[in-house]
């Protein structure tokens, strides 16, 4: 890498790094505040990657209550075609805007109306460095943080952050569980760094019970989701790397007794290292990116040539917090947001866009829209919250920005 890439790398990362750092000391509203001393944690050992690596950077994002999703339905498979160089890149004709229904907020389910995390008692089973049996939360100041929801007075001490809370019945009794993110506390000095997790809970009358801790310990859940009786996480690796491909999603079924990881048909789409990658056909979307009409394999470290032209994603294996599989359209099937730079090189920061992609049956992508950052700027990041996307970017050395899109059924409108 020459120095100029590096520092177009490096910059990149460093407004990452400021973004993360003003969210962490603004005044946040209520909901964000009990998410502050878990993540002011997380963002200070991702910027401690970033500087050191100049490469990579994590916008620590959140989302909103959901409710039972639907696998996604794929389309058919067509060929493969090849690219034309950046000379022959297709313009876009403007798009209508279309009148799109306000999409509702999902309802708690009944059995969980009322239900106060704050002040909650819930009995918590064995987990190593963690309490067990009954814990009663308070919220007070702990760690940075002004209104953590923490629990009991003694350690081993556990934070909980209900926002969001994902509610789907993996039972199979009619009667949803809730899935709470929540970090354990072994000390005083303990940084809970590494120590995040899932835990399902059960509410039988008033009586809160855990009935397991889920998925992998210390990683980043950046979404889930209840669909057909399975957990499914968006989640990416904090400090353990267990082969986190861009894209891939973890499912998880209970067995009555504890839960037990499946395929979940979301594989990613990096391929494992010596594995062939699958196609990420772009073509639908050529207009709209500023890069030429292509249909690339990305390799393991995310990279692409075609005729001539590189393309690159943006941190294909982690420490990534950035929401991937988003539910677009409210019916729950999942469509991948990644971050795809086209004509980067010493001397040029190259293209850069936001697609949008669908899974097909082969496990092969096609690109359904595309927004492409301002000119001079670069996507540093964006959060999609009920078919609203806020889409960040900045210059280099420059001051982040915002776009707001609505998804309308088939793409992205101002």
């Amino acid at each position: 890498m020459t120095d100029q890439e590096h520092d177009i790398d490096l910059s990149a990362a460093l407004s990452r790094l400021r973004t993360d750092v003003r969210r962490t000391v603004a005044q946040p509203a209520a909901a964000q505040l009990r998410h502050r001393a878990d993540r002011r944690l997380r963002i200070r050992r991702t910027a401690t990657v970033l500087v050191a690596a100049g490469l990579v950077g994590a916008a620590l994002v959140g989302g909103g209550l959901i409710w039972n999703g639907a696998a996604p339905k794929p389309p058919p498979v067509p060929g493969v075609s090849p690219s034309p160089s950046l000379s022959g890149t297709p313009s876009a004709s403007p798009r209508p805007s279309r009148s799109v229904p306000a999409r509702q907020t999902p309802q708690v389910p009944a059995v969980w109306s009322g239900v106060q995390w704050a002040t909650a008692t819930i009995t918590f089973p064995a987990n190593r460095d963690c309490p067990s049996g009954p814990v009663t939360f308070r919220t007070q100041a702990f760690k940075g943080s002004d209104a953590a929801i923490i629990g009991p007075t003694t350690w081993p001490r556990v934070t909980l952050q209900p926002d969001p809370v994902t509610y789907g019945d993996v039972t199979g009794d009619g009667r949803p569980e809730a899935f709470i993110h929540a970090t354990c506390w072994l000390t005083e000095e303990d940084s809970g760094d590494g120590q995040g997790q899932l835990l399902a809970v059960r509410r039988d009358g008033t009586t809160l019970r855990a009935i397991a801790w889920v998925g992998p310990r210390g990683g980043l859940y950046d979404d889930r989701w209840v669909d057909a009786g399975r957990l499914y996480v968006d989640v990416k690796p904090h400090y353990t790397d267990w082969g986190y491909r861009l894209g891939a999603a973890r499912a998880y079924r209970w067995t009555g007794q504890a839960f037990t990881e499946e395929d979940s048909g979301y594989p990613g789409m990096v391929p494992a290292v010596g594995a062939t990658a699958p196609a990420v056909d772009l073509t639908p979307v050529a207009g709209l990116t500023g890069c030429p009409s292509a249909t690339l394999r990305f390799d393991a470290e995310g990279r692409a040539t075609s005729t001539g032209t590189t393309w690159d994603l943006f941190q294909p294996s982690g420490p990534d917090s950035e929401q991937h599989l988003a539910d677009l359209s409210g019916d729950g099937r999942r469509l991948l947001l990644v971050s795809i730079t086209c004509g980067r090189d010493a001397a040029d920061p190259g293209h850069g866009f936001l697609a949008v992609l669908d899974g097909r049956a082969d496990g092969s992508f096609v690109a359904l829209d595309a927004l492409q950052a301002p000119a001079g700027t670069h996507i540093t990041g964006w959060q999609h919250t009920n078919g609203t996307l806020t889409l960040r970017f900045a210059p280099t050395n420059g001051e982040e920005q915002e776009r707001h899109y609505t998804w309308n059924g088939d793409y992205f409108q101002p």
